[in-house]
């Protein structure tokens, strides 16, 4: 009986033995190496998750610097349609030059002081008042050169207004006046002021 007991008592610490060893390499072996596994799976997510971005971010800079050229030739137009002074002379020949290719007579044409721009910021405006006269079709087309890509200058037309100077005159000859008033834009250098008005 002794010996049953005492088999028992082997068999009993024996297992409690083998319990604890499994315990024991559980917590000190299996239990960090799975928890370390965790980790590595989840960095591996986020890892996967941040290189997915990338990518896009990278898809989206390469077609970016496709257009690169584009936005280069729009950049610089809108420099030059934003000159840094007045360049009055310029602007009257190049407005001269636009009446001569309609087939209109620009004249009577006056350039006011500059005022600041209230709603954009280190832009200047100056007004100018011109006469355009031809017939309307070619008024038409002087409108449109004013307007269009013709003009490489920013410039906004504020009021137009026409009137007949043909007296008697009928048909596609007939002579038209047309008064505008506009705003031709000058962005210069932060802190220079007012742009001045030069003439030749």
């Amino acid at each position: 009986m002794r010996t049953r007991h005492a088999d028992r008592l082997w068999l009993i610490a024996g297992v409690a033995v083998v319990a604890l060893l499994v315990v024991v390499t559980w917590l000190l072996l299996v239990g960090p190496q799975r928890t370390e596994a965790a980790d590595l799976r989840e960095q591996t997510g986020t890892t996967e998750t941040q290189a997915a971005q990338l990518r896009a971010r990278t898809a989206k800079l390469a077609a970016a610097q496709a257009q690169i050229g584009e936005l280069t030739r729009q950049r610089n137009a809108n420099a030059a349609a934003l000159p840094a002074g007045s360049s009055v002379p310029a602007f009257l020949r190049q407005l001269q030059s636009s009446g001569t290719k309609v087939g209109v007579d620009v004249s009577g044409v006056t350039v006011g002081l500059p005022t600041a721009e209230k709603d954009v910021p280190g832009v200047w405006s100056l007004p100018i008042q011109l006469t355009a006269e031809g017939p309307v079709a070619k008024l038409g087309a002087f409108l449109d050169e004013l307007q269009d890509s013709g003009q490489k200058r920013a410039v906004l037309i504020q009021t137009a207004g026409l009137s007949d100077e043909s007296g008697d005159v009928k048909g596609a000859a007939r002579t038209m006046s047309l008064s505008l008033s506009l705003k031709a834009f000058v962005a210069p250098p932060a802190g220079a002021g007012a742009p001045v008005v030069t003439s030749d």
